[in-house]
């Protein structure tokens, strides 16, 4: 199969678990107190002084709500989370656990070295593949791709 048959959901998933399986990898000879998952880098990163619901969570990782309610779970589970009081009562909310900000303290250094490193692969493909993926989700936001295709099937 050429590369210009292949789906561009296929493309993502592939290099996301490459960024994953590594990332695994690098945090499993890391002294956590936990095996410790690349998913749970954004949750982790998403909280400052204040705790957050879970469609607080979603709207700032923009992630689905299954996806961020699974990866809450686990995060619990590993002691990294925790339930608190919200002030309104219809709404949970979760917090990091002080086991869970001495995590994020530890990492703070590693994901800036990510980051440095995800600079050089971009320079090494000769393009900005943030800005590239940014871009592509802001139009999808703008009109779906549902909306594409269907708009593409009535002409």
């Amino acid at each position: 199969m050429s590369q210009k048959e292949v789906g561009i959901g296929e493309l993502l998933r592939h290099l996301s678990d490459l960024f994953d399986k590594d990332a695994e990898k690098i945090y499993a000879g890391m002294d956590l107190g936990l095996p410790y998952r690349a998913r749970y880098t954004p949750v982790i990163r998403a909280f400052g002084a204040e705790p957050m619901s879970i469609s607080e969570l979603q709207a700032k990782i923009r992630v689905t709500q299954g996806a961020i309610s699974q990866t809450v779970k686990l995060m619990k589970i590993a002691g990294l989370l925790e339930a608190v009081d919200s002030v309104d009562q219809r709404k949970s909310k979760v917090d990091l656990t002080e086991f869970g900000r001495s995590v994020k303290q530890k990492l703070s250094d590693e994901w800036e070295l990510h980051i440095r490193v995800i600079r050089e692969l971009e320079q090494e493909v000769g393009m900005d593949l943030r800005d590239v993926l940014s871009q592509t989700i802001s139009a999808l936001e703008r009109r779906s791709y549902c909306d594409r295709i269907v708009e593409k099937r009535t002409v």
